[in-house]
C-alpha cells in the first residue's frame, strides 16, 4: 500500500473525537468554579478537536493562572477584551455551551476521554508520519529509524498516574533502603554530591527534595554608579546607573565588550544589577584614565583577569586605544562652532557632540584642539590646557573614538592632555599575545599610576552574555559555579544523569566553564586559544572525561514549568528511569503564567518545581537571586528572609543553601578564597555552615580536606 492509498484511507473514516464531551467540559467550568481544578492536570488546550474549544479552554486557563473565576461573565469579558468572541462563535455560543452541561459530576470522566481521543488522533499522525518515512530512499535507515523512534515517543510519552498506596508498602522500601545502608556501612542514602561535609549534612540529596541555592548576584564585579559608558547604539556617554535603569524598564541597552580577538563589538547584557553601596576604589592609569570599582571587581592582566585586591600600582591592565562607537544626529556646520565656543566657556563637552557621526566629530576636535587658545600645536604633540579634570577625560574619549591616544597629567591643579599624532598609535599590546594579533586588535597594556580609597558608594553589574566583560571609563572591565559543580559531580562519580535547565547562558558558555574547571585553565586564556603546551594536554584529557559523563544541558530561555516538566520526563524516560539531578539556572528568569504580581507568580512556580521532584523522584536544584537588603546590614551574610521576591521559596523548599565569601567584602580576610555554603533551611535534618575552597580563577569549588576530586 502506497502512501497516498493509506492517507485516503484514513481519510475515509472519521477522525476520534467527541464534541458532546467537549462541549459539556467547557460548559462545566462555567458553572463550577473547582471544574477545571479536576482536568487541569491532564487535559491540556490541544486536546480539544474544535477550535474554538481550544480557544475557549485558553481562556479559562488563563484566568484561573490570575486567581479569577471562569464563570460565563468572566469569560465572556476576557474574550473580549482580546478580540476572540467572533472566533469563538460569539456569547451566543457560550451560552449554548452552559445549558449543554447539565452538571459536572462526570467531568474528570469526560476529561480523560477528550485526552484518549486525542491521544488517539496524535497516534493517527504519527502512524502516517512513520509511513511516510518508509518512502524516504534517500535519507540513512538509522537516521528514518530514530526519527520513527521520536515520533512514537512523543505521543507514548508517560502521563501522570496517581494510585493510593498502601503504608506497608512504604515501610518494605525504608526498610529495604536501611538494611542496603548498614549492609555498606554509607551514612549517603541520598545522591551524593561528594562536598563530603555537606552530605554529612544532607545525608546526599534526596529524590523528591526541592533545593534552592541563592546568592547575591555579580559579586566581585561593581563599578560605581557614575562611571561613563559609551552607548553604541546613540554614540552618547553615559553611566552605569542609566545603563542600570534603561535594562529594568525593558529599554535597548548595549555596550562595548572585548573578544576572544582582542577586538571590540557591540553586545546587548542579560542581566542588570543594583549592588547596593559598597567600598570603592579609584584607579588611576599612566595615561590618566580613571575608573571607581570594588577591590573584587577583575581587571585584565597580562597574566589573566585577576581582582583588583591582587593588583599593585606599577601593573598593567588592558585599555582600548579605540572606541568605536560614532553618533547620526547630524548638525549644520555653524552648529559644529557654536558647540565648540561652548565647551570652550563651560569648560565640558556639550552633550550632543557625543552623538555627531565621524566627519562632524573630527571637525568639531579639530576646531578644539588645534585653534582654540587653550591648545599649543608642536611638531610631535598637541597640547590642550584646561582647569577642569571632567573636561579633559571627556576630550580624552572623544578622541579615543577616532583611535588617537592622549596622556592626562596635572601640574599645580591645571591639567594637560597630550595628544600624541595618529601615527604613533595605537600601541601593540604585549609580546605574549600574537603577532597577528596584535596588529588587529583594539587594546593596548597601561600602567596603574595609584589605587586609592575613596569611600562606599552606590554600585551596578551588569551581566554580559559569552564574553563576561564590557568597556567602562575606557577600560576593560569584567563581569553560578557551585550547583554546576555538583551537577558535574553527580554525573561525573554518581554515574547518575543531570540535566541543567540554563536560562541566562548559553551552552556553549556552560560547557566552557565546566572545562576551565575540570582542565584547570583560566576562561580567559581558553577563550583567546592562549594556551601552553601542557595545558593543551589537561584540556585533552578533561575533554575526554567530560564527553564521557551524563550531563545534558538544555539552554531555551523563558522556560516555563511545564516545559521542564515534560523534557525532565522525557529524558528520564529515556535513561531506563534513571535521572540523578535537575538543575535550574535561574529561578528569577522562569516564565510564569502571566499575571501581574511576580511573588504570586513566583510561588506558582517553586509549587510546580515541587511537584516536578515529587512526579520524578528525583533532586530538583534551583538557583534564586538574594535582595540586596543584604547590602545594608553590618553582618553580611544572608538570611531567608533575603531570598528575592520570594513567596513562597522558603515553604516549598526542603533545604535552602545560602552561599557567602568573606573576602569579597572584607578584602583583608583570613578567609580568602573560603566560600561559605550556609544550610538556612534544612525539612529532615540540622542546619549549619560547610566551608569548601573556591578557585576564581578556574570558577571551581573543591573540598578543604584532601580527595578534592
Amino acid at each position: 500500500m502506497t502512501s497516498s492509498e493509506l492517507d485516503l484511507r484514513i481519510e475515509e473514516r472519521l477522525p476520534p473525537q467527541n464534541i458532546d464531551a467537549e462541549e459539556t467540559i467547557l460548559g462545566g467550568l462555567m458553572m463550577d468554579p473547582e471544574a477545571l481544578t479536576r482536568v487541569v492536570e491532564h487535559l491540556r488546550p490541544e486536546a480539544f478537536y474544535v477550535e474554538s474549544h481550544q480557544i475557549i479552554y485558553r481562556a479559562a486557563l488563563a484566568l484561573h493562572a490570575q486567581g479569577r473565576p471562569t464563570d460565563l461573565l468572566t469569560l465572556s469579558a476576557w474574550l473580549e477584551d482580546n478580540k476572540l468572541t467572533e472566533k469563538i462563535g460569539g456569547r451566543t455560543y457560550l451560552r449554548r455551551l452552559t445549558d449543554a452541561a447539565i452538571n459536572t459530576i462526570n467531568i474528570d470522566g469526560y476529561g480523560r476521554l477528550v485526552s484518549d481521543k486525542y491521544a488517539l488522533r496524535m497516534l493517527i499522525r504519527a502512524g502516517q508520519e512513520i509511513a511516510a518515512l518508509g518512502f524516504d530512499s534517500a535519507t540513512e535507515i538509522p537516521k528514518l529509524l530514530d526519527r520513527a523512534e521520536q515520533t512514537l515517543f512523543a505521543v507514548t510519552q508517560e502521563r501522570v498516574q496517581r494510585s493510593l498506596v498502601p503504608a506497608s508498602e512504604v515501610l518494605m522500601n525504608i526498610f529495604e533502603q536501611l538494611e542496603t545502608r548498614y549492609q555498606d556501612g554509607s551514612n549517603v542514602f541520598g545522591i551524593p554530591t561528594h562536598f563530603y561535609d555537606l552530605d554529612n549534612y544532607t545525608q546526599g540529596l534526596q529524590p523528591s527534595d526541592l533545593i534552592i541555592v541563592a546568592g547575591r548576584p555579580g559579586m566581585g564585579k561593581c563599578c560605581a554608579a557614575d562611571t561613563p559608558i559609551a552607548d553604541p547604539v546613540t554614540g552618547a556617554l553615559v553611566t552605569i546607573e542609566e545603563i542600570y535603569r534603561r535594562g529594568e524598564a525593558g529599554k535597548l541597552v548595549e555596550v562595548l565588550t572585548l573578544l576572544g580577538d582582542g577586538r571590540l563589538a557591540r553586545v546587548e547584557p542579560s542581566h542588570f544589577v543594583d549592588d547596593g553601596i559598597k567600598p570603592v576604589y579609584r584607579v588611576r592609569t599612566g595615561l590618566g584614565r580613571e575608573v571607581k570599582t570594588t577591590l573584587t571587581h577583575p581587571y585584565l592582566t597580562p597574566t589573566g583577569w585577576k581582582p583588583l585586591a591582587e593588583i599593585a600600582a606599577g601593573a598593567r591592565i588592558a585599555v582600548p586605544c579605540r572606541i568605536p562607537v560614532f553618533g547620526s544626529e547630524s548638525l549644520p556646520p555653524k552648529e559644529i562652532s557654536l558647540l565648540c565656543s561652548r565647551a570652550t566657556r563651560d569648560n565640558r563637552i556639550p552633550d550632543p557632540v557625543f552623538r555627531l557621526p565621524r566627519a562632524q566629530l573630527v571637525a568639531f576636535l579639530k576646531q578644539l584642539c588645534i585653534t582654540a587658545d587653550s591648545a599649543r600645536v608642536s611638531d610631535r604633540t598637541v597640547e590642550f590646557t584646561s582647569p577642569s579634570k571632567s573636561f579633559c577625560h571627556q576630550l580624552q574619549h572623544l578622541l579615543l573614538r577616532l583611535g588617537v591616544l592622549s596622556a592626562l597629567r596635572e601640574v599645580s591643579g591645571i591639567f594637560y592632555l597630550d595628544i600624541k599624532p595618529a601615527a604613533e598609535t595605537p600601541i601593540k599590546p604585549a609580546s605574549l599575545w600574537s603577532q597577528d594579533l596584535a596588529h588587529h586588535c583594539d587594546l593596548h597594556w597601561d600602567e596603574i599610576a595609584s589605587i586609592e580609597y575613596v569611600g562606599n558608594e552606590q554600585v551596578y553589574d551588569l551581566t554580559v552574555p559569552v564574553t563576561h566583560n564590557f568597556v567602562a571609563a575606557d577600560i576593560c572591565l569584567h563581569n553560578t559555579a557551585f550547583s554546576l559543580s555538583i551537577a558535574q559531580r553527580i554525573a561525573q562519580k554518581a554515574g547518575l544523569p543531570a540535566v541543567v535547565f540554563s536560562l541566562e547562558m548559553s551552552k556553549e558558555q556552560l560547557v566552557q566553564r565546566l572545562l576551565c574547571s575540570e582542565a584547570g585553565v583560566e576562561s580567559h586564556r581558553l577563550r583567546a586559544a592562549r594556551i601552553s603546551e601542557n595545558e593543551w594536554q589537561r584540556i585533552g584529557q578533561a575533554i575526554g572525561e567530560l564527553a564521557s559523563i551524563p550531563l545534558y544541558i538544555d539552554d531555551s530561555p523563558n522556560a516555563t514549568v511545564t516545559e521542564i516538566r515534560s523534557k525532565a520526563r522525557r529524558l528520564q524516560a529515556e535513561q531506563g528511569g534513571r535521572l540523578g539531578l535537575v538543575m535550574i539556572d535561574y529561578l528569577q528568569l522562569m516564565e510564569g503564567a502571566g499575571s501581574d504580581n511576580r511573588v504570586q507568580e513566583l510561588s506558582k512556580i517553586t509549587r510546580g518545581l515541587k511537584g516536578l521532584a515529587r512526579e520524578l523522584r528525583v533532586p530538583v536544584m534551583a538557583l534564586s537571586q538574594l535582595s540586596r537588603s543584604v547590602e545594608a546590614r553590618t553582618n553580611k551574610r544572608p538570611m531567608l528572609s533575603d531570598l528575592r521576591e520570594s513567596g513562597s521559596i522558603e515553604q516549598d523548599a526542603d533545604i535552602v543553601l545560602m552561599l557567602y565569601r568573606d573576602d569579597y567584602y572584607n578584602p583583608d580576610s583570613p578567609d580568602r578564597n573560603i566560600a561559605e555554603v550556609n544550610i538556612v533551611k534544612h525539612r529532615n535534618g540540622p542546619t549549619g555552615t560547610v566551608k569548601l575552597l573556591f578557585e576564581n580563577q578556574f570558577t571551581r569549588f573543591l573540598n578543604l580536606t584532601s580527595g578534592n576530586h
